[in-house]
């Protein structure tokens, strides 16, 4: 789940900017400082991967598409071409992937840059981070695929024929930058040590193995008084012989008494030869070493410091953080009078909204716990869905009740105020989702202030079990955030549970600060440049 983000020359970020984000966060900031740039990252990212096919790097719009940021001049920080664009994307790790380091979390970071308004936007780099600390701990940057050894290209054609890839949708990467911190390589370092006998042994019959096959190709070859004409055949002979000597080189090294230091130094050696053909910046469709060492073979052991693997690792995970994303427009669709049922079943709302009403239609269960929610939230309407007529087919309509009413009083959402119609979406998925992160600009837009705190109590019990969503909102509601820092208080929110961030524009670019709460729901930060202090002024 999405833990950080950071943005480097990104629109109104210049300088380097660290968003870090809790179950709920709130961004707050003057107008134009930069509050949408946080969130136009997370999309930009989303639509590019989700529009792989298009072959673009970043797919600053699309038609239909989530946002329009236009061209990359306009997307890098003071439209300075000499500059590249960072965003780095920082996650915790669910059981779905294994790292070879403590702490739950990876980050990967894909560079660009643009040379002149003649070339198109290319990839500079693809850094990987543990989460912990601004060190690296694998960089990446593309390379002519002749560099990679031998065998590279010819998987890339495989994948280009089994999958259909073009050529142009992969791209060759190689290993940098690689850390030489002994944290990282301890692990691994004990296990082959504890397993040094097993080790060896292993190597010998490989070893044995292997030249027994060459041994007999050769016989055959002497019996037939030919060589063989078969080309893959003498291809195949002739990475046996490499890896024999791989196998030799690694029975050498294992029988003498390695300490860290000289383990990590032929692992580190081994690891700055990896090649990986991506796809976009993030997805790792194949990996080779100009020699297939001893790594590969022992995978009893699951926390190998492998390059390539943490690099899938965090494209999975990247690919996962942003799928669990669900952006609602700032606008959504108005309501209609009449709705026809599309056929299908939808699992959300729509981005503006305009699947609201089929999710409806098919789901009289969240009609009800909807119901619920506008009763709590005191609005005094109630949802109800109901076809149009005996014969009407697929038509249907979306209604409300009047609940202030001594008798009930049924009332199209276009006849009552424009706020409800852009709440519901909201509220809706809200209710719906789980283990999703929803952003949405400004839902208190039309919406009166008590109305505005009572979402409050919305987001504190959507974040908890069973459904564990997380929210980032871009908002300027005051009563939004007072209503949250009374659940702290009340201790129905922690106060990580809130991360409050503050954009402020600054002449080297937007600066974005956390404004931390105790445990009494008070601030521990004070608010920058007098932000909320308007009120106190009039009164």
């Amino acid at each position: 789940m999405l833990h950080a983000l950071e943005l480097e020359n990104f629109k109104a970020f210049g300088k380097r900017a660290r968003i870090p984000f809790a179950p709920i966060t709130l961004i707050f900031g003057e107008n134009s400082a930069g509050k949408s740039t946080i969130l136009q990252a997370l999309y930009l990212l989303k639509q590019t991967l989700e529009r792989r096919e298009a072959g673009a790097l970043l797919l600053s719009r699309t038609e239909n598409g989530i946002v329009d940021l236009g061209s990359f001049p306009e997307m890098i920080f003071d439209h300075d071409l000499e500059q590249m664009l960072s965003i780095r994307v920082e996650a915790k790790v669910d059981d779905t992937f294994q790292l070879p380091y403590e702490g739950g979390k990876i980050a990967i970071e894909p560079r660009f840059k643009r040379t002149s308004h003649d070339e198109e936007v290319i990839l500079d780099q693809v850094s990987i981070y543990d989460g912990k600390s601004p060190k690296c701990l694998v960089k990446f940057r593309p390379v002519d695929i002749t560099e990679a050894p031998e065998g590279f290209e010819r998987g890339m054609d495989m994948h280009h024929t089994q999958f259909g890839l073009r050529p142009s949708q992969l791209t060759t990467i190689k290993c940098v930058g690689l850390t030489e911190e002994a944290d990282y390589w301890k692990p691994e370092f004990e296990w082959f040590k504890k397993n040094k006998k097993k080790i060896l042994r292993e190597l010998e019959e490989s070893k044995l193995g292997l030249e027994g096959y060459l041994k007999h190709q050769t016989d055959a070859e002497d019996n037939n008084k030919q060589r063989p004409s078969d080309g893959e055949l003498r291809e195949t002979n002739k990475r046996v012989r490499i890896y024999i000597d791989s196998l030799r080189s690694d029975l050498e090294f294992f029988s003498s008494d390695f300490d860290l230091k000289t383990y990590i130094l032929k692992r580190h050696k081994e690891e700055m030869e990896t090649f990986l053909g991506i796809r976009v910046f993030h997805q790792v469709v194949i990996a080779a070493q100009v020699q297939n060492h001893g790594r590969g073979r022992f995978r009893l052991f699951d926390k190998m410091f492998d390059a390539a693997q943490l690099a899938r690792t965090a494209g999975g995970v990247l690919e996962q953080t942003l799928g669990a994303l669900f952006p609602i427009s700032p606008f959504r669709i108005p309501p209609e009078r009449l709705y026809t049922f599309r056929g299908t079943t939808p699992q959300n709302v729509g981005y503006r909204g305009d699947l609201l009403s089929d999710l409806l239609f098919r789901r009289p269960e969240l009609v009800e716990e909807a119901n619920e929610w506008l009763k709590r939230l005191e609005i005094d309407y109630e949802l109800e869905v109901k076809p149009v007529g005996a014969n009407s087919g697929d038509l249907f309509q979306v209604r409300l009740i009047d609940t202030r009413r001594k008798e009930r009083v049924s009332v199209s959402l276009l006849d009552v105020g424009f706020g409800i119609s852009q709440l519901l979406p909201f509220i809706v998925q809200s209710l719906v989702s789980e283990k999703q992160i929803i952003s949405i600009e400004q839902p208190e837009v039309h919406v009166h202030p008590k109305l505005q705190a009572d979402l409050g109590d919305l987001l504190a019990e959507a974040i908890k079990e069973p459904r564990q969503n997380r929210f980032i909102i871009e908002t300027h509601s005051e009563h939004l955030i007072l209503r949250l820092q009374r659940l702290v208080r009340k201790q129905q929110l922690k106060p990580e549970d809130v991360s409050v961030i503050y954009v402020s524009r600054r002449p080297e670019g937007a600066k974005a600060e956390r404004l931390h709460l105790d445990e009494d729901g008070d601030f521990i930060d004070e608010w920058p440049n007098g932000f909320f202090l308007e009120r106190l002024r009039e009164l």
